[in-house]
């Protein structure tokens, strides 16, 4: 209220007016807040609406965000098993590692002591080579010199300490026959002494080889096939020597080689027998024993 001044009590309708005024303010302000009540109201439930709707979005946020939440926690729970197996198997890859270089350290020692057999052994195998050279060069001499005169045909063989005899014609036998021809007799019986004699002074063995030309043969009564037919010339030969040089048998090897030679289409007036009368023959190979020689090398044990 306006305070009223001293003056102003004077007129007598002042506070009426004043009243009045006071009265027709607030009605007016009550008409304006009517006028405007509508909209206000229609405004916040827009506000109240909008604020509803954001909520629902933001719930339905929220539970996409809780949906994924949990399928994280899912991955990360199965992620967790995965490191788990993958702990498990780094762990056996380190045991089957371990056991791996433990494998291949024992291979690496043996592969040591594999190595130092192997050079052993090659060690051994070159003095082995050298065993008996001596030998098989001095009985080449030998051979050269007592042969000289005969009819024999000689071929050494270094690399295997052998030494090939061959008759010049070669010792050979008629078709499906295994007895010697009388001049073939004679060669054998001046060949022995002188192989027994070199026997006495170089140890050495020899076998007898004998051939079949490559004609089948098939025959119920012995022999039987050409391997038959080739030992028993190797057999023949081998009689033949130890008669006449008696004790020659204990160093001979019977061998029977079968058929040697390729079988071909003869021309018209080959003789057959004559074609392949030179596969059915025999050979002689002295061949240094080596055995025998390191045997008599080696010191004898202690009893």
């Amino acid at each position: 209220m306006i305070r009223r001044r001293r003056e102003d009590a004077e007129n007598p309708a002042w506070p009426g007016l004043v009243d009045i005024f006071g009265f027709t303010l607030a009605f007016i302000l009550l008409l304006w807040f009517a006028a405007n009540l509508p909209e206000q109201v229609e405004n916040l439930e827009r506000k109240t609406q909008d604020l509803g709707a954001r909520i629902t979005s933001m719930n339905a946020d929220n539970r996409q965000l809780q949906e994924i939440n949990q399928s994280l926690a899912e991955k990360l729970r199965l992620q967790g098993l995965i490191n788990q197996d993958l702990t498990g198997k780094i762990k056996q890859f380190e045991e089957s590692n371990e056991n791996l270089n433990a494998q291949t350290r024992l291979s690496q020692a043996n592969n040591l002591d594999f190595n130092e057999k192997i050079l052993r052994l090659n060690q051994e195998r070159a003095a082995l080579k050298d065993i008996g050279l001596k030998d098989w060069e001095e009985l080449l001499k030998l051979l050269h010199t007592k042969l000289a005169k005969s009819k024999m045909v000689i071929i050494p063989k270094k690399n295997d300490k052998e030494i090939e005899i061959q008759g010049k014609p070669r010792v050979t036998f008629e078709t499906m026959k295994y007895e010697l021809s009388s001049k073939d007799k004679h060669r054998l019986q001046v060949l022995a002494p002188i192989l027994y004699e070199l026997r006495q002074k170089k140890k050495f063995f020899i076998t007898i080889n004998g051939t079949a030309d490559p004609r089948e043969l098939q025959d119920g009564a012995p022999p039987r096939n050409n391997t038959e037919l080739s030992a028993l010339r190797a057999a023949t030969v081998a009689a033949m020597l130890e008669k006449a040089a008696p004790g020659l048998g204990q160093y001979l090897r019977v061998t029977g080689l079968g058929v040697k030679g390729q079988k071909r289409t003869l021309a018209p007036g080959e003789n057959p027998d004559l074609i392949y009368r030179q596969y059915r023959s025999v050979n002689l190979v002295l061949k240094i024993d080596v055995a025998a020689i390191m045997q008599e090398t080696s010191p004898n044990p202690s009893p």
